[in-house]
């Protein structure tokens, strides 16, 4: 075999080579980088999520202590007008009496 020979088996190897690493890198490395890919995305989305939801919770919490404060603003208002239209069917007995 001779010198020529020799460099024709080499470079065909190597093309050869190439080639498989090509298709390895194609087959298998390249969907591993994308489902890389993916997952950061998944990750920014439900950090992204979190905060909204914090967010929310915090505002639920707030609107539901300003609906008991308004709750109990409405129980004493219907207690003086019970109050008052007691006071009034007194006043009201009263002057039939006169």
């Amino acid at each position: 075999m001779g010198n020529e020979q020799f460099l024709g088996f080499l470079i065909t190897s190597l093309s050869v080579i190439l080639g498989i690493v090509s298709i390895v890198v194609a087959i298998i490395v390249k969907p591993i980088i994308n489902l890389n890919k993916s997952i950061v995305k998944l990750n920014d989305s439900i950090d992204r999520l979190n905060d909204d939801n914090t967010t929310l919770s915090e505002r639920v919490t707030k609107h539901g202590k300003e609906i008991d404060i308004n709750r109990e603003h409405l129980i004493i208002h219907d207690k003086e007008i019970e109050h008052l239209k007691e006071r009034l069917k007194w006043i009201g007995m009263k002057l039939e009496l006169k």
